[in-house]
């Protein structure tokens, strides 16, 4: 049986909802405009504290000021009161050559370096540059520039003072693994860097990715394409210490090898997903595969190896990654400069975040100081992590699509005996075993710190 609603309750259910509606839109709209008032008094007080200091030193200091030294320091002064470890600002300059490297293009001394304590630790030295033929490796630490101690220049100074034009020349002081001190004379010039290098080891294509940038997707391809007309066995893709955060570059190079589909999202500050590893089936690869990995292995680095083993069987092979999974947007400005800040993490469509934790290998394989300063390019009998991704790759099948048949074995006469082969045993590695041991558990496990020398 229908009831008849009277009018004026009609009218009163109306009253109320559009009271209700009143009221939370003025709390949204109130909640707004104190988020911006508060905006405008922080960005107020921040210029009003400026000016007095500005104004301070202008009338006060003995010293001449330099406008620009002042500006960046402003700026860096900002970034560091951020709690973004990967927040940076760049000069005109420094946006310039930022630019130029995501292009893989490099002008400078030929290495990359980081502060380690007071002085510069050489991380990464490019083939063909000037610190190459010099005879600078990794692990070298620079202790003086043009005769200038980095105590005396502070070591982010002294990082600016390696920069400069092609063709230039520059001093340097360092310290060789072994402490010794040396001096050597190094000329700056542009270099192409090679991101891919490759070598056939026994049937199976090694391929180090040092960085991912512009040119790193064509290198890839130039190399695979010649490995599979010699039909290689599998291959060993080495990512140890690429700390590369360009994932256009990442999506660029793994479409050679994924089939299609959705490798990762990023999630920013407001919890919007997008997904930003989209691979196409153009090209992809079949065949046995492992991943090298260190505690150098970072952001790009460590979606590569994970995507290699949720889409393609990849097993991984080497110590616990850095697990940096902060992915930063470049804002760059009217005179050149620009700001880095992180604005999403990035995921992996299948595996959990890798953010602080890292992504640990099935195989454990750490090395020692002395032995990562011991490897040679693409030679297992100087790199274990290598040779253990050799032993792997030789056991890894990659099943059938669907509607292909596998091969089925051969039968063997009734009066044939089969060959017995003996049983390999296994064992995990305990807290006693050597760091240059490996663990072998087939699970996620954790590992110590690695690396990779040319």
């Amino acid at each position: 049986m229908n009831k008849k609603v009277s009018l004026g309750v009609t009218i009163s259910l109306i009253a109320v909802a559009c009271a209700i509606t009143f009221v939370l839109t003025m709390t949204v709209s109130l909640n707004m405009y104190n988020s911006m008032v508060a905006g405008v008094q922080e960005r107020e007080a921040i210029n009003s504290k400026i000016k007095e200091v500005d104004s301070f030193v202008r009338g006060s200091s003995l010293y001449t000021l330099e406008e620009q030294d002042i500006i960046s320091g402003i700026m860096n002064g900002y970034i560091s009161g951020v709690d973004d470890e990967y927040a940076r600002y760049y000069t005109t300059e420094e946006n310039y050559r930022r630019q130029e490297l995501e292009k893989g293009i490099v002008t400078g001394t030929g290495m990359n370096t980081v502060v380690s304590g007071d002085y510069l630790e050489v991380t990464q030295v490019y083939s063909g540059s000037s610190a190459a033929v010099n005879g600078i490796q990794r692990g070298t630490m620079i202790t003086a520039i043009d005769s200038k101690s980095i105590l005396d220049i502070t070591p982010e100074k002294a990082q600016q003072m390696l920069e400069g034009d092609d063709g230039t020349r520059v001093n340097i002081t360092y310290l060789t693994t072994d402490g010794t001190e040396k001096k050597v004379t190094l000329i700056r010039q542009q270099i192409n860097i090679e991101s891919v290098k490759a070598k056939l080891i026994n049937g199976y294509a090694y391929i180090q990715i040092s960085t991912f940038n512009s040119a790193t997707a064509e290198q890839l391809s130039l190399q695979i394409d010649k490995f599979e007309a010699q039909s290689v066995l599998g291959y060993i893709f080495d990512v140890r210490d690429n700390n590369s955060a360009d994932i256009n570059a990442l999506t660029n190079t793994l479409d050679r090898i994924l089939p299609a589909g959705i490798g990762g999202y990023s999630v920013d500050k407001n919890n919007k997903k997008t997904d930003i590893i989209v691979t196409d089936d153009t090209m992809s690869l079949r065949r046995p595969m492992t991943v090298i990995v260190n505690n150098g292995t970072l952001c790009a680095g460590e979606m590569f190896a994970l995507m290699l083993k949720e889409q393609c069987s990849a097993q991984i092979v080497g110590s616990v990654t850095g697990g940096k999974a902060e992915i930063q947007t470049v804002q760059t400005f009217k005179d050149g400069s620009a700001v880095a800040v992180s604005t999403a993490r990035i995921y992996p469509a299948k595996s959990e975040s890798f953010d602080d934790v890292g992504v640990k290998p099935n195989y454990v394989v750490d090395l020692t100081t002395e032995q990562v300063q011991a490897i040679l390019f693409a030679d297992p009998t100087t790199d274990p992590q290598l040779q253990k991704a050799l032993e792997v790759v030789a056991t890894i099948e990659i099943p059938p699509l669907p509607g292909e048949t596998e091969p089925q074995p051969e039968t063997l006469p009734e009066t044939t005996a089969p060959a017995t082969t003996p049983a390999t045993t296994t064992t995990k590695a305990d807290s006693t075993t050597p760091q240059s041991t490996s663990e072998e558990t087939g699970e996620e496990t954790s590992g110590d710190n690695s690396a990779a020398n040319e």
